[in-house]
């Protein structure tokens, strides 16, 4: 997921220079799970840069992730539902499996089976294996062939790990998000417009520096209707909303949600 974050400069003098110094391309995410029957939603949130701007960066804080702390661990992430055993064919994007190796040595990969492009489980330490539901082809941790029809390994993401925040880069994510002030007559609103993948979901962020996490905040699809909407379902088309201006200035972004499972 790639996007833009919006510096909302108010009405003060500065506003040009400090939106100049700090509009850049970073992602903001969130993962949702289940730990001991509670449930939890986690930010994802690091500075990476895409090799293209067509790729998004997926971004884990590692700790948020308990199967994450011990070697052969793994998690599943998706970013729309998917079906254990087929994968919809207007979905855009297989889940990442991210597995923990020895050390600190991470493996990221697609999840789509190379056999018949069925969804490849997380990692499961007692099989030592990726066990494919379809057609039961064997994955090692690092997705490379262990048995079964298929005869390639399941495709790599790039990653890098600085110890806290793994970076995952996602084919086909990427995306601009634009901004601007609206006086509107319910009062004074940001307007931000960014395209969108079907069936993915949406969130709108605010923070009042780049080093905050960021909150959720509410936003209205019309520039007077009521502000309470918290997530957008994409469409493959480019969408606006609009929040209601609370500070004379801060971030918004928009992130896509990712679940576990």
């Amino acid at each position: 997921m790639n996007h833009m974050n919006i510096w909302n400069p108010g009405t003060n003098d500065g506003g040009t220079l400090a939106r100049r110094r700090f509009i850049k391309e970073f992602v903001v995410g969130t993962a949702f799970s289940i730990v001991a029957s509670r449930e939890w939603l986690a930010t994802l949130v690091a500075e990476c840069t895409p090799t293209t701007s067509s790729n998004g960066i997926l971004r884990v804080r590692v700790s948020d992730f308990p199967a994450l702390q011990n070697e052969n661990g793994s998690v599943r992430l998706l970013f729309n539902p998917i079906n254990a055993s087929s994968f919809p064919a207007n979905q855009s994007f297989y889940p990442v499996i991210i597995n923990r190796g020895a050390g600190d040595q991470s493996f990221t990969l697609n999840s789509r089976c190379m056999h018949q492009s069925c969804v490849v489980p997380p990692f499961n330490t007692s099989l030592g294996a990726s066990l494919c539901p379809c057609h039961g082809s064997r994955y090692a941790i690092d997705g490379a062939v262990l048995a079964g029809p298929t005869l390639s390994a399941l495709a790599k993401f790039t990653n890098s790990f600085d110890g806290t925040i793994l970076c995952i880069e996602i084919p086909n994510l990427g995306y601009t998000v634009t901004g601007s002030s609206v006086e509107s007559s319910v009062g004074p609103r940001f307007r931000l417009q960014f395209p969108t993948k079907t069936s993915l979901k949406y969130e709108v962020r605010f923070r009042s520096s780049p080093a905050d996490a960021g909150t959720v905040v509410p936003f209205s699809t019309t520039e007077t209707g009521a502000a309470t909407t918290n997530l957008l379902t994409g469409n493959n088309s480019t969408v606006t909303v609009f929040v209601d201006r609370t500070t004379s200035s801060g971030f918004y972004s928009v992130a896509v949600q990712a679940n576990t499972g």
